[in-house]
This record gives structure tokens, sequence and C-alpha cells, in this order.
């Protein structure tokens, strides 16, 4: 249920304020924050181009929209804040029972206990009241009259506390903030818009001032990044525990002690701290080393000493061999730097470039489905069977590989005929046992929540084997609107292997989660709709006959695929982001080629009753930008163009003669005499459009699959 605050995926980026840029915000955005202050403050609000008026109870606040952009550069902490606040708003502060368990800080009341379903929640929750200070900034919630405080109060003074904002200048930032973590789709369409205004400042994570608070934070990060493997070489596992050995770092660090007692083993006397007569001497995060083909449960000790790192202990200079050895070993990736007495973990993201892929990927096809995943989060690939549409699509998410926990960021699921809702993806609630039973789909969107900055490929194998529309209409509408997706209205958890794991009561899709769908068309399945066509990219495969020779030769090997190099992955999701954000650096002039070359063809389109919306020019236009970035100076209007038209328009033409009969005749015309002044054809559509003739002259009726 509740987030780890000091988790380092949720701190905010680092702000340099010299650099933080001019924020603009469109007239639709506008309206929609005035009406949020309109209804927080009851009172007069204005939002304007570049900077802000708004009444409260007090007096009027002036910010700058710069603040917007501290908001957004806050979001994952603050949402993650937001759910303790709304947590303890509407369960705990009006339960008389509870109250007096938080007063008189009994923890093991049942009142309070009850609450929750795990208890890393309990401890969470315990932390965020009391004010810990090495789990949040800011007061304690239970003042000395045992008032309770506002929670909005503690919010602002967290949101405050971990942004570093030189002389901020009003609490008001952290109201703003708190504002739109109760508003996750504003939030989102917030971000939306600044991201596309600035490029990354900074992607660089303040580290805690507390020697052991960055130790722990730095184990952490790396091990999400790669469960030790990069320093996995430099591991000894002892008896009762686990270190490091630096005598084996290549001359880095010098022989000795410095790394000596780690990690404890559950073997030690300190790894679970209930049964410790000292004090706790261990975090409560465990690990899984993985070495000498075992695995090691583990915890990170406390043993470098509660001081700051200015203050120069001894448990600094652990702190030091650590950051050298991970500066080294992690050299690709990632970068700790001191900067004015305070440590910064610099995120080194590589560029995600398609030159970079391996042989396999070498095909137009590869090209398009990259393309299409870079565009929208959802593509159809549709072909005979056996053609390669699901090697394709496991063999690009093996290349983007990432392993998590022991959970690796790709997920095949085979759709069966029985798929007639939505509980195959998403489980259900079970009322006799009072468990939400889960599938292996939503502990993967689960996961993919947790890691934002790794992509998720999700792959539905034989996608159209049932109804899509009757077990994947929650998804569709959740891809366009941004809505959450109600899961159950009352607790549930779901059971597996002796454990519980709480399941949320609804979810929003993430960002980096990316669904492709294959598709066969024969007599046992399904067509699709035209709802499910236009909110998709349709990639037909048609191996190409190099490709498939080269299998006899063994030039090129299909099923093994090497990893991508630290990095990329981010890359990818960088760039994904970039481009659904609107940026757009094709040449305005060639854009203008495209809009001339849809309107000519729009009402022919239309008269069918097959004109393209909004949506599918604004995803056109995503295409446009994710092609150009991928193919760099080798950018081809006209193959694009060729491509969106294929892939975007065609789908969704079906029909007699009489429906579509003049209407493909008009394409095939458009499509020969190419795109502004290139007289380049479209070969893709114009053998797609002979295909569909073809069909309609000997079936007197013709569909794109």
């Amino acid at each position: 249920m509740f987030a780890d605050l000091n988790d380092p995926v949720l701190q905010p980026e680092s702000i340099k304020a010299g650099l933080i840029p001019e924020i603009t915000i469109s007239e639709g955005l506008r309206i929609k924050l005035d009406e949020m202050f309109s209804q927080e403050e009851k009172a007069y609000s204005k939002i304007w181009g570049a900077t802000s008026v708004v009444q409260t109870d007090k007096s009027y606040v002036f910010f700058s929209n710069q603040w917007l952009y501290l908001a957004v550069m806050c979001k994952k902490y603050a949402q993650a804040l937001y759910q303790y606040c709304d947590f303890f708003d509407n369960h705990m502060r009006t339960d008389t029972d509870v109250m007096n368990c938080v007063k008189a800080q009994d923890y093991s009341g049942s009142a309070y206990v009850n609450l929750f379903d795990s208890e890393n929640d309990r401890e969470y929750m315990k932390k965020f009241i009391n004010g810990d200070q090495e789990f949040r900034p800011g007061k304690n919630l239970v003042n000395t009259g045992d008032k309770i405080r506002s929670c909005k109060d503690i919010f602002g003074s967290c949101v405050l506390g971990k942004m570093d904002v030189p002389n901020a200048s009003s609490a008001y930032l952290g109201n703003l903030v708190y504002y739109l973590a109760k508003r996750p789709a504003l939030y989102d369409e917030l971000e939306n818009e600044i991201s596309g205004q600035t490029e990354v400042l900074d992607s660089a994570i303040k580290l805690p001032v507390v020697v052991k608070d960055c130790a722990k934070a730095i184990v952490d990060y790396i091990y999400k990044l790669d469960e030790f493997e990069s320093i996995i070489e430099r591991i000894e596992i002892m008896d009762q525990s686990i270190k490091i050995n630096t005598g084996n770092t290549d001359g880095l660090l010098p022989e000795g002690n410095w790394l000596r007692y780690m990690f404890a083993r559950p073997s030690s006397g300190m790894f679970d701290p209930e049964s410790s007569s000292d004090k706790t001497r261990v975090f409560d995060t465990e690990y899984l080393i993985k070495a000498n083909g075992e695995e090691y449960r583990c915890k990170l000790t406390t043993e470098w000493v509660g001081t700051d790192i200015t203050e120069g202990a001894q448990g600094n200079n652990y702190l030091q061999a650590l950051i050298k050895l991970v500066n080294k070993y992690y050299s690709d990736v990632l970068e700790i730097k001191d900067e004015g007495g305070t440590y910064y973990l610099h995120v080194l993201k590589k560029e995600f470039l398609i030159s970079d892929l391996p042989d396999v990927f070498d095909s137009v096809f590869a090209e398009r489905y990259i393309t299409s995943l870079l565009t929208k989060p959802f593509v159809i690939l549709t072909g005979n069977s056996g053609t390669g549409k699901t090697r394709i699509a496991k063999q690009f998410s093996q290349y983007l590989e990432r392993t998590i926990d022991g959970k690796r960021n790709w997920l095949i699921v085979p759709v069966g005929a029985d798929w007639t809702d939505n509980t195959k993806m998403l489980g259900f609630y079970n009322p006799l046992e009072e468990k939400y039973v889960s599938t292996p789909t939503l502990d993967f969107i689960l996961q993919a929540i947790k890691n934002p900055t790794v992509p998720y490929f999700l792959i539905l194998d034989e996608m159209n084997l049932s109804h899509v529309e009757r077990y994947f209409s929650d998804f569709l509408s959740a891809m366009e609107s941004d809505e959450e997706i109600p899961l159950y209205k009352v607790s549930g958890k779901k059971a597996k292997d002796g454990e519980e794991i709480t399941i949320p009561e609804k979810i929003r899709l993430p960002k980096n989660l990316f669904v492709t769908g294959t598709v066969n068309i024969d007599e046992t399945t399904y067509m699709f709709s035209p709802k499910v066509l236009d909110r998709s990219n349709v990639v037909e495969f048609k191996p190409e006959k190099e490709a498939v020779l080269n299998l006899i030769t063994g030039s090129v090997d299909v099923n093994n695929v090497s990893r991508a190099g630290n990095g990329v992955a981010e890359g990818f999701i960088d760039l994904a982001s970039v481009i659904r954000n609107g940026v757009c650096n094709v040449e305005q002039i060639k854009l203008e080629q495209v809009r001339e070359f849809l309107d000519s063809i729009y009402e022919e389109l239309q008269e069918g009753g097959f004109e393209f919306a909004y949506r599918t020019v604004k995803e056109i236009r995503q295409y446009y930008a994710a092609a150009y970035e991928l193919q760099k100076g080798n950018f081809n209007l006209t193959r694009t163009t060729d491509e969106q038209i294929v892939q975007k328009i065609l789908p969704k033409i079906y029909g007699d003669r009489k429906q579509i009969g003049e209407l493909l005749d008009t394409l095939e015309e458009k499509c020969k005499n190419g795109i502004g002044d290139s007289s380049e054809e479209m070969t893709l559509s114009l053998k797609k459009i002979e295909q569909m003739k073809k069909r309609l002259d000997k079936y007197q009726y013709a569909s794109f699959m």
C-alpha cells in the first residue's frame, strides 16, 4: 500500500535554481489549474502565463510559474507521500479508537494493527506519524498537546524539506504540490506540458546527509539496477556476513577492513532485530545475492555510523570506499559526485539508437515495430502464422531486458478462447475467501508501476482468439483517458506461496508499460473492431526473403539476442516520453507537406465513413517524430508517410465494392504520386491496396486483415 519514502526512485531530482526555465502553459491547462485553486481555496484564483496569484484564507499569494516546474520535479515523491495523508485522513482521523492509539503511541493496539494488511505498512505509517527524521522531514503529526496537525501542513514541510529550494519564499509551494497530488490526471497533464518545454536539467538524485542513510540509498539503487551483478566478483560470502573484498578491487581500495561487514546473513544475531538484545543494527530491506550458483539472503548493516557526511567520522571512510566502488564498476551508468558537501547520484542514461541494434532487427518491419512502440504503447502485429511476429516482440524485449527483484521486465501471455471478460487479465475479488485473486498480467503491471524508469513489455500472443473488446476494453479506455482502472471496492489481498501481497483498489496504467498484441487471421479467430484498430499502429509482418534464407546458412542467430548496455533501456523510456509529450523535430515544411497529403484524402475517407479524427492525427505526428529521431540523417518523408497510411489509415477500411471501390482507387492514385515534390511511390501502401482490390474482385468484399 505505502511506498518507502526513502526509496531513491521517489526522490526529487536535484535542482539548479539558476537553470529553472520559464514555464508557459496552454489555455486548457490554465483553466483546469484555475478550477483546482478555486475548489481548494474557496476564493479568487488566476493562473497567468508566467506568474500566478491565488487568494488563500489569509492573503494573496503570488508565485512564478517556475513553481509548476518544481512541482513536476517532486511528483513521484509527492504522490507517494499523499497516499499516507489520504489514508490517515480517510481511515484514521475520524476513528476514536485509532486516534487514542496514535496519541498514546500504542502501535501494537488492535485498533491500529487491524487497519493494515502488512507489517511494513504499519511501520511506515508509524514513522510517518511520528515524524521520524530518517524517514521524512517535518514535524510529528501529533503535537505536544495531543492535537493532530493537518496532513496538508505536514505534507508541505516534507516537500520543502526534500526540494532544497534556496530561500523558499512561501509554504504555498507545498500547497500547490498537495493539490496536484490529489489530482493524478491533472498532475500528469502538467508534467506532460512542462516536460515538452524543458530538457532534463540534471538527472541526479540527492543523497541523504547521514552516512548510513546515504550508503543505504546507494546500495538500494545498484541492487535495483542489476542485483549487484557488476560487483559480484568483489563480494565474499562468510558464515554470518557478506563483505566486499577490498583486496579484489583492481587496486582501487587498499586491502583492509573498510567494507568488512557490509551485509548481515540470517545466521547472524543482527539479521532479525526482534531477536537482538542490542539496538537495531540492520536496515529492514532484504536483498538476495546470487553468487557461486547459490542465493544468499542478507540485510545491509547500520555499521556506517549515524553522523553527517561532513563530520568526517570513521563511517565516512566506509562510505567513501563504497562510492569509489560504485563509480568504478558502474561507471557506464552511474556517477556519484560531491557537490558542495552534498552527494548526488547522477544517472548516466544512454541514447537509444537504431544503429546499435543486433542484426536480428535489421529489417524494415523491425524498425516499423520499434517506431510504433515509441509512438504509442499499444501495437498490433499481424501476419500469417509462423512468420515470427511473437519472436520479434520477444527479441526486442530481451534486448532491453532488466531483472529487478528476480523478475524480468517482459512477459508473454497466451490469450485463450475463453477470455470473455477482463478477469483473465486483471483478476477478481473472491468474496468467500475475502481475497483478491491476481493474475500474472496484473502482477506484471504492478511491477512496472514500482519501477517507472524501466520499460516493461507485455506481449499478448494470439490476441484475437477471443473478442478483444470483451477482455481488453478497460485497457483501451485507460490508455486514452489516463484514468484509473477499478479492481474492487472492498479490502482485498492476493495469496501466493503463503505470502500476503496487497492489491490496490485501482490502478493507472504506467507510462513505462508497452503492450504488443500478435494476431493470426484464420477461421478460428475474431476480427478487430474499428475502435481497437483506431487505438494502435497495425504492423503487418511479411518476412523478407533475405532474412528467411539466412536461417539456412545460420548467418544470423535468431534465438539469442545480446542485452543492451546499462542505460539503454532507460534511454528508450526517455525517448518515448519526449515523443509522446509532443516534441517533434521534423522540419515545418515537411509537416506542411504531410498536412496537404492528408487533406487530399480526407473527403474521400469521410464519404465512406473512414475519416480520421484528432487522435489519429496526433499519433501520426508522433510517429513522424519517432521516425525522425531513430533515422537521424536518413529520415525519409515518403517512406514514413507510406508506413502511416498502411498502419493507421488502411486498417480501418472495409466493405463491399460500392462502399470502398472508388476509395481504394483514389488512395492508389495518391500513393503513386507520392508526397510533396517527391515522385517516390508509397510501395507498402500500394501493395496492400492491390491485395484489397483483388479480394474485392474475388469476394465482392475486402478488409485490411
